[in-house]
């Protein structure tokens, strides 16, 4: 659908990967080359609560929040929004997606003067 999305708006359509760790406590080790390559391609189990480490996003894509973030502020399970910008960092010809930016009408910024009362940074 993302890919579907981007050819009907002209937008670039972009896959980001995420920093996957494995261990757990001082012992998590940042997974690179081969291990990161496979922790992308591992199918998605069922009752997992994470993704496959990677990401399709497009600008002006719809969203949908999935956690309650900040409820009292309508950042919230159900929440729509638009994404506006992926920050994302360049490393071994992948981009490593860092924040995104996404207006979402139920969020209200607290910073009543903010340009953008519904952006939010996530």
């Amino acid at each position: 659908m993302t890919r579907a999305f981007a050819a009907a708006t002209d937008q670039e359509f972009g896959v980001y990967y995420a920093q996957d760790r494995a261990g757990s406590g001082k012992n998590k080790v940042l997974l690179t080359g081969q291990n990161a390559e496979a922790a992308w391609r591992t199918p998605i189990k069922a009752n997992a609560c994470d993704l496959s480490g990677r990401l399709s996003l497009v600008i002006g894509m719809p969203i949908l929040i999935v956690d309650n973030v900040a409820v009292e502020l309508g950042l919230c399970n159900g929440s729509k929004g638009t994404l506006v910008s992926v920050q994302y960092v360049v490393r071994d010809g992948k981009r490593y997606a860092l924040s995104v930016e996404v207006d979402v009408p139920s969020y209200q910024n607290p910073q009543s003067s903010s340009e953008h009362p519904h952006r939010v940074l996530l």
